[in-house]
């Protein structure tokens, strides 16, 4: 019993170390995924209280997704440019306003144009959001301040159905005015408790350097005499970030970007994130896992339903997903921290790729279940770390950028994952759809042996300068 309360204290300890305002952040998005109602009920509300087809539901979502594609660059471009806050109550306030005028909105197609710009504006938060927890933490913090608000996310997931669904038994217009009151909640939140983060920008108006903008270029010079030296610095920073102390240090006239160095405008820093090979190579790989991913809610409930499963039945086993990362995110970070990032990733791909792939064989509840349980173990593994290492690839004055085209990947995914696995399964059945998502995500494994070898290599460059501190 005392090892365990031990072993407890000692994993609470690498939470309550976190900085104040990565719990604000954390408890922020609770709010607002516990009011996200509009679009867990989209397809029911188009179909029903506008009248339109099904496929018009299908071409919402498509939309939607589309919206997000755009917020992701756009978003990211405003958090480096103005900041992480001011684009995070731009995205909030706005958002909340354009539920409003969904609400009101009878027309199906300018429902659909209206539901893009929703999407334009309100996803505008997530690479703000996610670059202001990589300006504030640290390398060995990063993986627990994500898999938190990873937590927090799947919680307000969990609580926002069956409010939905009570609210909407009386009337679809509470679920518009209760999904804009907790947006709304939330950007209360970022202006009352939330200040500025950026690099840059927190310099200018403080005086005071960020936390995380404090590494000097002579610590490279300091690394680059000892191997000792590089392995310090990688622990406290992180694989990615020992690709990065590895190519300044050691490559003659090498250059390390700094704040000031980075691109301002849109295009130049698109341009410079696609010279960054090893990032976008990252992305794609998380582009064919999250289209993967997407088949667990998106044509796993189409499949389970076709076996004679309830929906009951089926939001059952499903909440095997939420309950898992909920009781387990936290101690299984706290372990998987102390391992290489690189096999961490690895390992995780290799569980969803057995799950998905045996949900083929599956024929009973409790083998559904299994399914679940494996894939959401690869979940959780990668779940906090895919977003670590973006932030460390990153420059930091380009962090929101970076996280936005990181973002576009999942995006992506709800694009062409969704229609993709239904046209699969419903042209060539579950025979070719399952096995076809085992063998994807193989070949996505490999492609992160290949990609995590460049960032390895001593001395290599890989896609451009970083800054040595992530």
């Amino acid at each position: 019993m005392l090892p365990l309360l031990a072993t407890s204290r000692i994993i609470l300890r690498n939470y309550i170390d976190l900085p104040r305002m990565v719990y604000v952040l954390c408890f922020g998005s609770f709010i607002n995924r516990a009011g996200s109602f509009v679009m867990l009920f989209l397809t029911i509300y188009v179909t029903e209280q506008l009248g339109a087809g099904k496929a018009f539901a299908s071409y919402c979502i498509g939309a939607f997704g589309f919206g997000s594609v755009v917020s992701s660059l756009i978003g990211g471009q405003l958090a480096d440019q103005f900041g992480r806050r001011a684009t995070m109550l731009l995205a909030l306030f706005g958002g909340a306003t354009a539920l409003l005028i969904l609400n009101l909105v009878t027309n199906q197609w300018l429902f659909m144009a209206t539901l893009f710009m929703f999407a334009v504006v309100m996803e505008m938060y997530r690479p703000a959001s996610a670059a202001m927890i990589g300006d504030l933490t640290s390398g060995t913090q990063r993986p627990h301040a994500f898999g938190l608000m990873y937590i927090a996310v799947n919680l307000g997931f969990a609580v926002a159905p069956p409010i939905g669904g009570f609210l909407a038994i009386y009337s679809f217009t509470w679920l518009f005015l209760a999904d804009a009151l907790t947006t709304a909640l939330f950007g209360a939140v970022v202006f009352f408790l939330i200040r500025e983060t950026h690099p840059i920008l927190h310099a200018a108006r403080t005086g005071v350097t960020a936390p995380n903008n404090e590494t000097p270029l002579d610590q490279l010079a300091t690394a680059a005499q000892s191997p000792a030296g590089f392995t310090q610095l990688a622990a406290a920073e992180g694989l990615a970030s020992l690709e990065s102390v590895n190519t300044a240090a050691s490559e003659p006239g090498s250059v390390v970007m700094t704040n000031s160095d980075a691109p301002s405008s849109l295009l130049a820093a698109l341009r410079h994130v696609a010279g960054d090979w090893t990032f976008l190579l990252f992305c794609f790989c998380n582009l064919l896992t999250s289209i993967v991913f997407m088949q667990g809610f998106a044509t796993l409930p189409l499949y389970v339903t076709e076996m004679g499963f309830t929906k009951l039945e089926f939001g059952t086993m499903i909440c095997v997903n939420g309950g898992m990362i909920v009781l387990l995110q936290l101690p299984l970070t706290h372990v998987l921290n102390r391992c290489n990032r690189a096999l961490v990733l690895l390992v995780g791909e290799l569980f969803l790729a057995v799950g998905f792939g045996l949900t083929v064989y599956a024929d009973s509840a409790m083998f559904f279940v299994g399914t679940i349980v494996l894939w959401t173990i690869g979940e959780i593994f990668q779940a906090p770390y895919k977003p670590t290492i973006v932030s460390e690839l990153a420059p930091p004055a380009m962090r929101a950028r970076y996280m936005g085209v990181f973002n576009l990947s999942h995006s992506l995914s709800l694009m062409i994952g969704a229609p993709l696995g239904g046209e699969i399964l419903a042209r060539f059945g579950p025979q070719v759809l399952w096995p076809g998502c085992f063998c994807l995500l193989i070949i996505t494994m490999a492609l992160y042996v290949v990609l995590f070898s460049r960032l390895t290599v001593p001395g290599k460059s890989v896609g451009g300068s970083h800054s040595a501190q992530a």
